[in-house]
């Protein structure tokens, strides 16, 4: 229904590797999406009757004709959601954490100058923070509708003092407490997240999201954390636009961490065995206790195992059958330590 919209002007996904699969689907099914355009029937696929039954669709043959022109995205260079929906202001999808290792991928879709809006954070019980302003990335504004404490995260990350919201300091680190509207809940949200500043307007703190907090891997001489992981993956360049996770990987001994990544379409799906060189000298540089272990042999080179394009995708479909929900409502975290995910 979106492609045969030309005048779309807001694509509001949950999260920027929704996009991604949006955007891979798409690709998959181009002729048949196409095709239904054009001639204005459904295909009929398997244990769909219901859904057959309820849709109408109308067909519109210079449509799927300009669809044609333009071709699938993996056969344009750049920019083909702009070419798509010439109309498009808006991307809106939550981007931040682990969720910025896509977003090279999402501006060569969307282009240069279509901002990318992270529309809310948020839990399962209240709402945190709102898209504050599209020109400054990843920014939120602390909502009112519950009431937030802030939780310092201190040296090592271990937790300092409870804030209220007017004893807040900028560029600081702190774990949002929440106390829902009506007082019945009061839970830790186990986020990390940075005091970037004050609405000028009223003093509303604003926030940008770091990392989940307790997400760590343990080494024989370190506990190598998600900024560990990120900061050393972002010295390679095959995994700068790549989508990854990470593991324990204890198959032989020492142990290490082990890159799960999924290779884009048209990649190779070779990354150069100099990856494990930089990446172990990133770990070397960002984590003091992985170096005194690299020195004393106990810290070894990171391996990487490579999944085909679409990999990620599949978990997140396979993940949210399991857990009853929709795959967009899926992350797949910066270290696995779910043996089932795994």
């Amino acid at each position: 229904f979106a492609l045969a919209e030309p005048s779309v002007d807001t694509l509001s996904m949950m999260w920027s590797t929704t996009f991604m699969d949006f955007i891979r689907w798409i690709d998959e099914e181009w002729e048949v999406l196409v095709n239904v355009i054009s001639s204005g029937v459904l295909p009929h696929f398997p244990d769909t009757e219901s859904v057959y039954l309820a849709i109408v669709v109308s067909y519109d043959p210079k449509r799927a004709e300009d669809l044609r022109k333009i071709g699938p995205p993996s056969g344009t260079a750049e920019d083909w959601a702009a070419r798509i929906w010439p109309k498009l202001e808006v991307l809106s999808a939550i981007s931040g954490g682990t969720f910025g290792r896509v977003l090279p991928q999402v501006r060569a879709y969307i282009g240069p100058y279509i901002p990318i809006r992270v529309p809310v954070y948020a839990s399962s019980e209240c709402a945190i923070g709102m898209a504050y302003n599209d020109r400054i990335f990843n920014v939120v504004k602390v909502l009112t509708g519950s009431y937030i404490e802030m939780l310092e995260i201190i040296a090592e990350g271990e937790d300092g003092e409870l804030k209220k919201l007017w004893q807040v300091e900028k560029d600081k680190l702190y774990e949002p407490i929440a106390t829902t509207y009506d007082g019945l809940w009061r839970y830790r949200i186990a986020d990390a997240v940075q005091l970037v500043g004050f609405d000028p307007t009223d003093g509303t703190p604003l926030l940008r999201y770091k990392e989940r907090r307790g997400q760590s891997m343990r080494l024989p001489h370190a506990l190598i954390t998600q900024t560990d992981v990120a900061e050393s993956a972002a010295t390679v360049d095959g995994l700068k636009q790549a989508e990854f996770t990470t593991w324990l990987d204890d198959r032989k001994v020492p142990p290490t961490v082990g890159f799960f990544v999924e290779a884009s379409p048209d990649d190779t799906g070779r990354i150069p065995s100099s990856a494990r060189d930089a990446l172990m000298q990133g770990l070397i540089e960002v984590n003091e206790n992985f170096a005194i272990g690299a020195h004393k042999g106990s810290s070894v080179k990171p391996s990487i195992r490579i999944f085909s394009p679409g990999s990620f995708s599949e978990f997140r479909a396979w993940k949210g059958a399991l857990n009853g929900t929709g795959s967009s409502q899926i992350k797949v975290p910066l270290i696995m330590v779910d043996p089932k995910g795994q």
